[in-house]
């Protein structure tokens, strides 16, 4: 009977999953259009629906104010600022959608508090009812489970019988051809993205009474719904409704009973050990081996396999107006970067501020994660979300040798970067197997599995991470103990791979790469074997990223599985992006700007966040090609447009942009 219960409560986590899943469907599906913020219109249904019940004593008014102001909200983000994010590439849309959610979750945490909110359960719902013959189960779950289908029924007859329902089927085929045959195709996707939204709204309300309300409480889930959309194929209705479905019921039966058939096999306390982070892993394997068969997804919907073929086989980055603005300024400014790191540590001891050694110590560690990440995203066209796993594995690797008494840093650093090596391999093998949207989403999976993983790892602290025993020793030729000498070997090793990105940059190897970037399918054609190049750069990405690890376990005296977390990984991007992509310095200077922007912010205000996220939406907009292109040769293009109005087409009054291909 306890059986039965399970299944019903995998039926119930699937309708929650499909909800979520039905809204980012149509937006992707339609106006090609990664979301990511959609998570934080589930928490906003919540908040604003349990609070309005609460206020009110009424579960219905609830339901209504957090499905209606869930709608009212993706209306108003869909005509200020999605809408600008349709003609724009995934990795824009990712970057914006990240800034969305930095705003919401620190607004909802600024109005309600961090304090979870609590969300009654209607009188009428409580309680228990048999739907099979000694096998209760609570009504309200039950109630989610009939009130899902019913969405789902309703959702499919507006798709399918109606005539809204044939314009948004007619968008999604061409959008070109409906706007001329008079179609207002703008009202259609504002619409879309609102009945979307709305959808999220639903699900997070009527979810409240189960999960806990508080802020941020859209990401776990936003990550499940990413997994759904993936398995059951971007754009598809039938997929989403299939694949939600088996992950509800797969995560739900292998968390509890994993434990139990793992304790047929191995010892109890292995068992106990090892069941908890397997069943976490379960849904994220499930991905991973259906898109190595199935890079589509199990349903598909018409056009994909081609659409996946051609996928980001051609890609350039645009540069904003101001590029070149300060061009005469750049070997001045570069000269005072790399005089300015090598004096910090005068500056700290003349004005008695040691702590700039251990800010400026974490941004050079971060700035050599961010050039590895650059080779991979700037000269590749790659977008990995989940490369903060190999930051994680760096650290992990000199966290347990420390645990074990193995301190020589001889040892610790060539191994850390040697295991992340052979970690991506595999990993890049069968990540490569996908492109576009499909790579992002299986390398966040394989991020997520060790991020479970290394939670799972009781003794090395499980969730609460590893405290370091002892940093890493050089035989007494290097005392990291010393702030002074960690700095100076920090500075080294950023200049060493600042060295290799600019090797990179002007060799064969990065040449291909580029044209990899921007006409994969041309390059193939020529006769380059494109797959061996692009595993190189995961690979050689992933070492780098794996020393950034080793670094940063030394100086926070720290490895956890934060370090892995899919929000490290979007940093790690803002790091490349606000610098400059496919640049030497760009990366360092994103990396300084973030995290100094980061350090400036949270002086001023708790709430932080809230004005990060503006900014990155504002750098997404204003600031295409990074700090860096105001001091790099503006294209010819750009130098026009700067001084012909002719040529303007300004993005909200001040942006203009240009195609061009960085070398």
């Amino acid at each position: 009977m306890l059986f039965i219960e399970q299944i019903l409560n995998g039926l119930q986590l699937g309708i929650i999953l499909f909800l979520m899943a039905a809204g980012l469907t149509l937006t992707f599906g339609i106006m090609n259009l990664v979301n990511l913020a959609h998570g934080s219109l589930f928490m906003m249904g919540a908040y604003l629906g349990v609070t309005f019940q609460v206020w009110t004593g009424s579960f219905v008014g609830g339901l209504i104010m957090g499905t209606l102001g869930t709608f009212l909200i993706g209306l108003l983000l869909e005509f200020v600022l999605i809408r600008y994010l349709y003609k724009r590439d995934h990795l824009d849309q990712v970057l914006c959608t990240v800034g969305i959610i930095f705003f919401f979750n620190e607004a909802t945490r600024m109005i309600w508090g961090p304090e979870p909110l609590h969300a009654p359960i209607p009188a009428f719902l409580t309680g228990t009812m048999e739907i099979l013959p000694s096998v209760p189960y609570p009504t309200y779950r039950f109630a989610i489970i009939i009130a899902g289908l019913l969405v789902a029924g309703l959702l499919y007859i507006l798709i399918s019988k109606t005539r809204v329902g044939m314009l948004i089927r007619a968008g999604a085929s061409n959008r070109v051809m409906t706007t001329v045959l008079g179609v207002n195709i703008n009202l259609i996707y504002a619409l879309i993205f609102a009945l979307g939204s709305a959808l999220a709204g639903f699900a997070g309300f009527v979810s409240a009474p189960i999960l806990t309300v508080y802020p941020g409480m859209g990401d776990n889930i936003l990550i499940l719904t990413l997994v759904v959309l993936i398995i059951g194929g971007m754009g598809s209705i039938k997929g989403a409704f299939v694949a939600a479905f088996l992950v509800g019921l797969i995560d739900t039966i292998g968390r509890a009973y994993l434990k139990q058939v793992m304790g047929l096999f191995l010892p109890p306390v292995a068992a106990n050990t090892v069941a908890p982070a397997v069943a976490s892993m379960l849904i994220y394997v499930l991905m991973a081996v259906i898109l190595f068969f199935k890079p589509e997804g199990l349903i598909p919907p018409p056009g994909t396999r081609r659409a996946i073929s051609v996928a980001a086989h051609t890609h350039s980055f645009e540069v904003s107006a101001f590029a070149g603005l300060f061009e005469r300024w750049r070997v001045p400014v570069l000269i005072g970067l790399c005089v300015t790191l090598t004096l910090v540590p005068a500056a700290a001891w003349l004005f008695d501020e040691p702590f700039w050694l251990d800010l400026v110590t974490r941004m050079m560690i971060f700035a050599i994660a961010a050039l590895s990440l650059d080779l991979l995203l700037g000269h590749a066209g790659l977008v990995s979300f989940g490369h903060a796993l190999y930051l994680g594995v760096g650290a992990y690797v000199v966290g347990i040798m420390s645990h074990h008494g193995i301190n020589n840093g001889f040892i610790q650093w060539p191994l850390a970067m040697l295991l992340c090596a052979l970690v991506a391999l595999p990993v890049g093998m069968i990540s490569l197997r996908t492109s576009g949207t499909f790579f992002i989403m299986i390398t966040l999976a394989f991020a997520q599995m060790m991020y479970f993983a290394s939670s799972s790892l009781y003794s090395y602290g499980g969730d609460d991470g590893l405290s370091l025993n002892q940093r890493s020793q050089f035989a007494g030729l290097i005392d990291l103990y010393d702030a002074l000498q960690f700095y100076y070997v920090v500075l080294f090793l950023l200049a060493l791979m600042a060295l290799f990105s600019s090797r990179i940059m002007h060799s064969r190897f990065g040449n291909v790469l580029r044209g990899i970037r921007i006409n994969e399918t041309r390059m193939e054609a020529v006769g380059y074997p494109i797959f061996r190049y692009k595993l190189a750069a995961y690979v050689l990405s992933a070492v780098g990223c794996g020393l950034s690890g080793a670094l940063l376990a030394n100086a926070a005296e720290f490895a956890g599985p934060q370090f892995m977390e899919w929000s490290r990984s979007g940093e790690l991007m803002i790091m490349a992006i606000f610098g400059g992509l496919a640049t030497t310095f760009g990366p360092i200077i994103g990396a300084f700007a973030y995290l100094g922007l980061e350090k400036y912010l949270s002086a001023l205000t708790i709430h932080w966040k809230l004005l990060l996220g503006p900014i990155l939406i504002l750098v997404v907009f204003l600031g295409r090609g990074g700090l860096y292109s105001l001091l790099t040769p503006a294209p010819e293009a750009s130098r026009n447009a700067r001084s012909s109005s002719r040529w303007r087409k300004p993005y909200f009054g001040l942006y203009n942009s240009r195609s061009v291909s960085v070398g």
